[in-house]
């Protein structure tokens, strides 16, 4: 039985947090306000800490103390503040310790890859539609998720993919590509998503996000906005659990319809980025960190 076939029978596979249902319907509903997203955050004593914690930090520059989730929302942003608490959700509930996978790295990568892709549609002239930007930072955050049902539930599997990868000195996803081409974690992690019925485009993106060209013509935007932060993070050793991507798919560029001169500015965009999926990676474990102000 395949691992595809595998995984509807796992008894214990995970859930997607309900409090990231509800925070992804508040944000893109035309009825979600502030008020709503606060109200829902507040319900939770330790991710209400959480998000006053980092909305004080010096990332974010702030000057007066943020003292409530309201205040947050308006110095940080409605969408800054929703994609944060969804990220800390996930996160929360996807981590544990593992003798292959570093989740650290992983959720410092999956972090940067969200924030930078819904940043690609805000420099791309390709016309992403409302919807689309709606789904970006989910599918950036999510790209990656069949790597971590490897690690916790085909656990000797994906040891083989490791060891395969060490044994010939290649990356994880020329090992992967090697052991099971129909099987990689772009189409075990579409598979999760299929079960957890997310919208469609984000299975999509997580499905072709190292193949965008195989997308259908209408959906492929968001595969290749996640293909773009997955190549330059993979490259730039800004960091990725799989390995260099010797290979783009097409002309990422001009498929995104991005021009070359904002390359610079998005590679800014890029460390900073890293920066705060560090701070709140620091946040969610309970680290200490130095861009960390008492609240």
């Amino acid at each position: 039985m395949s691992i595809l076939q595998r995984l509807s029978s796992v008894t214990d596979l995970p859930t997607l947090p309900e409090v990231a249902i509800k925070v992804q319907q508040i944000i893109h509903s035309d009825d979600g306000d502030a008020g709503g997203l606060a109200k829902l955050v507040q319900q939770d004593p330790s991710l209400t800490a959480k998000i006053l914690q980092l909305a004080n930090s010096s990332f974010y520059g702030t000057v007066n103390r943020i003292s409530s989730v309201s205040m947050a929302i308006t110095r940080l942003g409605f969408n800054e503040i929703g994609h944060i608490v969804i990220a800390t959700s996930l996160i929360k509930k996807f981590s544990q310790k593992s003798n292959l996978l570093d989740y650290t790295r992983f959720w410092k990568h999956a972090l940067t890859a969200a924030h930078m892709s819904d940043i690609t549609a805000k420099i791309s002239t390709a016309g992403f539609t409302t919807q689309q930007r709606q789904v970006l930072y989910l599918s950036g955050l999510l790209h990656d998720i069949g790597i971590l049902i490897y690690d916790q539930f085909f656990h000797d599997e994906f040891k083989v993919i490791i060891d395969y990868a060490a044994a010939n000195k290649i990356s994880y996803l020329e090992a992967e590509a090697a052991i099971a081409p129909k099987e990689t974690h772009a189409a075990v992690g579409a598979a999760l998503l299929e079960i957890w019925k997310l919208d469609g485009m984000i299975t999509n993106g997580v499905r072709f996000h190292h193949t965008p060209e195989k997308s259908s013509e209408n959906l492929k935007l968001i595969p290749y906005a996640v293909h773009l932060s997955e190549y330059i993070l993979c490259n730039s050793g800004l960091g990725s659990f799989e390995g260099l991507i010797t290979q783009s798919s097409g002309n990422i560029l001009s498929d995104l319809q991005i021009s070359p001169e904002r390359l610079p500015h998005y590679m800014f965009e890029a460390q900073s980025e890293v920066e705060k999926s560090e701070l709140i990676l620091a946040i969610v474990k309970g680290e200490p960190n130095l861009l960390l102000r008492n609240v």
